[in-house]
This record gives C-alpha cells, structure tokens and sequence, in this order.
C-alpha cells in the first residue's frame, strides 16, 4: 500500500515538472511578452536616433538680411517635440525671407526668426505682456502700441496714450512656470527708430504697455 502511495506522489511530481509542449498557453504568453519587449526596445532606440533635416546659419545673419543658400545650408539635428519650431526644407519660403533678429553662424533658424516683410529702418524689441493677449495678435498681424506712465509713489497708472499704429509683430511666445508660476506673452515688435526711444523709456519706467489688434493690417 506504502508503495503504491510512493508512486503515485512520484507520478504527480513528475506532471507538475514535466516540460510544457508547444501548444502550452504559458509558453505563447512568454513568447509574446519577449517579442513585445524587444519591439518596444528597438521602438526606443529608434527614436533616440531620429534626426531632422533643418537650416542652420552657415554665417551670421544680420537682421533684414534675405535668407538664402548662400547664408544658409541644412543640418540633421536630433530636436525630437521641438522639430516643429526651427525652419526646415519644406517651409514655405518666398524669395523675400528675411531675418527678424541677429541670427549667429551655426544656429538653427527658429521659425519666428523669420519674416517676409521688409524691414527698412524698423528695429525689434521683446516687451512682455499678459497671458490673455487677443489670439488675433500673431507673428505678421499689427497692433496699435498705447503707454500708461505709472503715477509716482504708486502702483496706479496715468491715462492711455497711443505711441504709434500699424506696429507689426514679428514672433509671439508663450512664456510662464517656474518658482512664481508667472504667465505671460512674450511680444517682438518691429518699430520705427523715432518710436524706440520712448518704448525703451516706458519699459524702463515700469509703465503699462497695452497692445491692441489692428484689423487693418489685414486688408
């Protein structure tokens, strides 16, 4: 009896240890999670070395300067989410292209660095401005510039007035986060040099600058 007990836990034994066949849904599961996590390697690696092609300055560009080949030559870059913000081959470029602002010889060309107005004597200056900007107010788009002074002693402000119309917007930028969680809009407008003076003097004042859309320079 002991013996025939002895086999048949020898017999269970050998089952629960016995190699699984081909058909075994454990062994198709293994299979499947090896190849996925292979897959998923190869997917990595992959997007770790995928490049762009972009422009880069091949000298300094100064501003209103026409971009061209002469000036310009392309670049595979590593740029991953960022791709979309620097100019690329395929951009629509008219032969009037012109840089906005001071670009150095072997920088990659943001798209706002690029206009295909002309210049002539107007100068860019950045001011910073609040979140809620009118979404009509875009690179190309033109405002009206007003300056509120700040009253001495106070954080109150004087009565509008307008410093200048039809001032183009040559880049918009998002701007906000770190330790003050501070949001913004971040504005580079291309100004008459008789406009730059008092603009530069307002920034320096702490005075309001308010900027509002004007339609007609759609027309």
């Amino acid at each position: 009896m002991s013996e025939q007990v002895a086999q048949g836990a020898r017999a269970a034994k050998a089952a629960r240890i016995k190699r699984p066949g081909w058909k075994d849904p454990r062994l198709a599961l293994g299979a499947v999670l090896v190849v996925a996590s292979v897959a998923g390697t190869m997917y990595l690696v992959g997007e770790m070395h995928e490049t762009t092609t972009v422009y880069v300055a091949r000298s300094n560009i100064t501003l209103g300067e026409q971009l061209t080949a002469e000036n310009m030559k392309t670049q595979e870059v590593q740029l991953g989410e960022t791709a979309g913000r620097y100019l690329d081959p395929g951009a629509d470029i008219v032969d009037l292209a012109r840089a906005n602002t001071f670009i150095s010889a072997g920088e990659l060309i943001p798209v706002t660095s690029v206009t295909h107005s002309e210049l002539g004597s107007r100068r860019p200056i950045n001011i910073e401005l609040p979140a809620d900007l009118s979404s009509s107010i875009a690179p190309g788009s033109f405002v009206d510039v007003w300056i509120a002074e700040r009253a001495p002693g106070g954080n109150t402000y004087g009565v509008p007035e307008k410093l200048s119309s039809m001032v183009e917007v040559a880049a918009r930028v998002e701007s906000g986060g770190g330790l003050v969680d501070r949001q913004g809009t971040n504005l580079e407008l291309l100004v008459e040099p008789n406009q730059l003076e008092p603009l530069l003097q307002a920034l320096a004042n702490d005075s309001r600058i308010i900027v509002i859309y004007n339609p007609a320079g759609a027309e």
